[in-house]
């Protein structure tokens, strides 16, 4: 008889062997993540057993959502990494581990889920009965080209350490992730196993942007693959981030939004942007109601601000 319980660290190497079988991933790099999402986040997760074996698993971060009608972020469990062995698929455990799950994100005082799912999450979103997940929309990839003509004054600064502190602030009245340095610095500094780059708009001793980004190829031309930016003056940030890039001779940039990002606004007063109608691998957001009296503004695509650096 199969046992259904709370997943902790001390579950580790089957854990971590469920998702490198899942994900394709080494167990070590599995077990790191595992250490790293505990580190920087309240993880609230269930397994299904049968004996020793981890036949599913089911996990959400608590995290916080602005919402410019809330005075205070709300709070939500993000889902991640759902997965299921291959010789137990098909029998609803996806249902069944995570409803406790959700149970302790209510009581954590979690009003929706979320999460951002692949074509093969969607299938699941869509067909497993009482899951209640809904797919908003599809995230949006977008190609910028840097134009030769950009002037390259007032460069950034290139660095592989993110500084300290920097301006994560947002006028902008769409939903988004509450990110402050600290959250950031988890995020992308200490990953353990992916590397990032920092593009930094220094004014003296002061810092008033930073780009985060990593180096990307688009066949034989050198790119960029953009995951976040912070700044006072996005437009005047990724115009100068625009330049820098040209001068190190990259001329693209690939960045993976929700339709009405203000940072890809901001990226299309600097760059070429051209949006890309077919992706190998699409990302949806989706968002699961926990309350009767859940916003209405979450399951509009169009209220949300997103990039790919908030897809874990």
């Amino acid at each position: 008889m199969m046992q259904l319980r709370p997943l902790t660290l001390a579950d580790r190497p089957q854990w971590a062997d469920l998702l490198a079988l899942s994900f394709d991933r080494s167990p070590d790099k599995m077990a790191c993540l595992l250490d790293w999402l505990h580190g920087g986040h309240e993880v609230m997760a269930y397994g299904v057993w049968d004996g020793e074996r981890l036949a599913a698993q089911y996990a959400c971060l608590l995290v916080s959502l602005h919402l410019s009608e809330s005075p205070v972020p709300i709070r939500a469990g993000m889902s991640l990494n759902m997965s299921v062995h291959p010789d137990y698929r098909g029998r609803g455990l996806v249902k069944q581990v995570s409803k406790p799950v959700y149970e302790v994100v209510i009581a954590a005082g979690g009003s929706v889920g979320m999460g951002f799912s692949n074509a093969d999450g969607v299938k699941v979103d869509r067909k497993s009965k009482g899951y209640g997940y809904r797919v908003v929309g599809r995230m949006q990839p977008t190609v910028a080209w840097f134009p030769p003509i950009i002037r390259r004054t007032n460069e950034l600064t290139l660095t592989d350490i993110c500084p300290a502190p920097f301006p994560c602030v947002s006028d902008s009245p769409h939903i988004r992730f509450t990110a402050t340095h600290e959250t950031v610095i988890h995020r992308y500094m200490q990953h353990p196993f992916r590397r990032y780059r920092y593009a930094v708009w220094r004014e003296g001793s002061e810092i008033c942007g930073v780009v985060i980004y990593r180096p990307a190829r688009f066949g034989a031309v050198q790119g960029v693959t953009l995951l976040a930016a912070y700044g006072y003056d996005l437009p005047q940030l990724l115009r100068r981030f625009a330049g820098t890039m040209r001068g190190v001779n990259v001329h693209f940039a690939h960045i993976l939004t929700t339709p009405h990002s203000p940072l890809c606004a901001a990226l299309m007063q600097a760059a070429v942007c051209v949006p890309q109608p077919i992706s190998r691998s699409p990302y949806y957001l989706t968002v699961k109601p926990l309350c009767d009296d859940t916003p209405a503004a979450l399951f509009d695509f169009a209220a949300w601000d997103c990039m790919g650096g908030d897809i874990l």
